[in-house]
């Protein structure tokens, strides 16, 4: 009897022991083997053998083909392992902890997409009194018409009239040497021009309303009224202007006595000036008027858009 426990004393003595594992065995090839199990490895390194060359590498370090799942379970054939995945639970169990994870961020999107169309509505309704006020101002703008009538008779109703305009310009030597030196047709526009730019565009006597055609109101006696196509009134401006330049070569005799002499040195500056005063080159006065009245006419044209 003593001598079958002492046996027995001394193969517990030679038994290999994992106590993690709570696994035993008598033979050292079986405790390493037992080592390189998945189970083993959860448990002492907190890893499972993922790819299969690293777990037939490992099958494989005592020559014998060694075939595992990843619950721990080792199987010596293919079929055995390949039998117990279809009953195993642990890919499932994985599977079914993923899935309430989609459940949780479906439900997380839903909830941010309800708070961005709250925030869209939110937004969309403040911007729709402005943009119901910035049409509104549109609608009466387009519809908002030019009166003409309006214009002349009521804004413009404390405008010059065309005759007291032209008595109201005071030229001097400087416009006439100006209109010697451009030529008649730009010097006398100049003069006009100028005065007219001085003035309010309320006070002016004269307005156009198409630029193109030319289309000028003139105030005269008070009251306002369309040029005729001969523009005749803007004719009598015009002479009545280059009258008053011509007579300042009077003024300019007197300045440079001399002048009419041949030997003068302002002989040739003073016969440029009677040529321009005069109307300059050319015989065709009508033309040189025309031109006149086209710069006018650009000068004065409504800005619609103001009133």
């Amino acid at each position: 009897m003593d001598t079958k426990k002492e046996q027995k004393e001394q193969k517990e003595q030679n038994q290999y022991f994992c106590k993690k594992c709570d696994f035993k065995c008598f033979k050292k090839y079986n405790f390493e083997r037992h080592n390189l199990t998945g189970k083993h490895s959860r448990i002492h390194f907190g890893y499972i053998l993922d790819t299969k060359k690293e777990q037939k590498e490992q099958n494989n370090i005592y020559g014998e083909d060694f075939y595992k799942c990843e619950c721990g379970k080792e199987y010596k054939y293919s079929q055995g392992l390949s039998k117990h995945k279809k009953i195993c639970t642990y890919t499932i169990e994985t599977s079914q902890n993923i899935v309430p994870n989609d459940k949780e961020l479906i439900m997380v999107l839903i909830k941010e997409n309800s708070e961005l169309k709250n925030m869209v509505l939110d937004v969309c309704q403040k911007i729709q009194p402005l943009n119901n006020t910035i049409n509104s101002h549109n609608v009466n703008s387009n519809n908002k018409t030019f009166n003409l009538n309006v214009f002349l008779n009521e804004t413009c109703k404390d405008a010059m009239n065309i005759t007291d305009f032209v008595e109201s310009l005071k030229l001097q030597l400087c416009d006439l040497e100006y209109v010697g030196k451009l030529g008649f047709v730009n010097g006398i526009s100049n003069i006009i021009v100028k005065k007219l730019n001085s003035l309010d565009e309320t006070k002016r006597p004269i307005h156009c309303t198409d630029a193109k055609r030319e289309v000028l109101y003139v105030k005269d006696e008070d009251k306002w009224e369309k040029e005729n196509e001969e523009n005749v009134k803007l004719r009598k401006v015009i002479k009545k202007i280059a009258n008053k330049n011509s007579r300042l070569l009077y003024e300019f005799k007197e300045k440079y006595p001399d002048c009419g002499k041949s030997e003068s040195k302002y002989s040739d500056h003073y016969n440029k000036l009677i040529i321009e005063a005069m109307g300059g080159s050319g015989d065709n006065d009508i033309e040189k008027e025309d031109k006149i009245i086209k710069m006018i006419a650009r000068e004065v044209v409504i800005d619609k858009a103001n009133y």
